[in-house]
């Protein structure tokens, strides 16, 4: 008569333990798939043409208005759910009809629109080269702090900006050969473009990783459970 022997392996203890444990850290590496994200930048750049005032005034018999005026508007989208984390605009005082302009102030936003408007660029002084300089244009650039963002949430939410401009008070400009016998003076305003920068929520390599990680633990949890 043989005898033959046979080796009888039992589960570990504590195997359902393990069992359990394995379906927790699948469970977490799915979910951890879902909420690990990078964030990618984007811009949306935008500009708008020069711009001259289609009335002048000459500051001794004619005035310009008190209210803002509207040079143009940046439309845009920004996709919901992103964040905005810049905005930087730059353009001229003066463009190609004239390398100056009368003093004035510049703005983006506008408050019709139920936002504050935000001062981006200004020529105040009678010394300074956007009014009397000889080699213009004169460039400025503006980049918004977060509270300015802020401010301009409104628009920047409809996806519509209002670029203004308000009139400084020149000095007049005497001109004999004017019927007023002044100068008329006007606004010159170069290309003007904005930059709003913003983040999109995106996967990261990292992220796929521990999906596949998860979903192979799950797989491997039910062929454990099988057998």
């Amino acid at each position: 008569m043989t005898f033959r022997n046979y080796t009888l392996t039992l589960p570990p203890r504590g195997a359902s333990f393990l069992t359990r444990r394995t379906a927790a850290a699948a469970f977490f590496s799915i979910a951890a798939g879902f909420i690990l994200t990078a964030s990618a930048r984007a811009d949306v750049i935008q500009t708008l043409g020069s711009y001259d005032s289609p009335n002048g005034y000459d500051f001794a018999t004619t005035f310009p208005p008190s209210g803002s005026t509207t040079i143009g508007t940046y439309t845009f989208t920004i996709p919901a759910g992103d964040t905005i984390t810049g905005i930087t605009i730059s353009g001229s005082f003066g463009n190609g009809d004239s390398a100056t302009t009368a003093l004035s102030d510049y703005y983006l936003g506008d408050a019709a629109d139920g936002e504050t408007a935000v001062e981006v660029a200004a020529c105040d002084n009678v010394s300074d080269n956007c009014y009397s300089g000889q080699e213009g244009p004169y460039s400025w650039t503006a980049t918004l702090t977060d509270a300015e963002i802020a401010d301009l949430s409104t628009g920047l939410a409809d996806g519509s900006l209002d670029f203004t401009y308000t009139w400084g008070t020149s000095p007049a400009i005497e001109d004999f050969f004017s019927p007023t016998g002044y100068d008329d003076q006007y606004v010159y305003a170069g290309p003007a473009t904005i930059d709003i920068s913003y983040t999109t929520p995106t996967p990261e390599p990292a992220t796929f990783l521990f999906c596949l990680t998860g979903i192979a633990g799950m797989i491997g949890l039910r062929r454990l459970r099988k057998a």
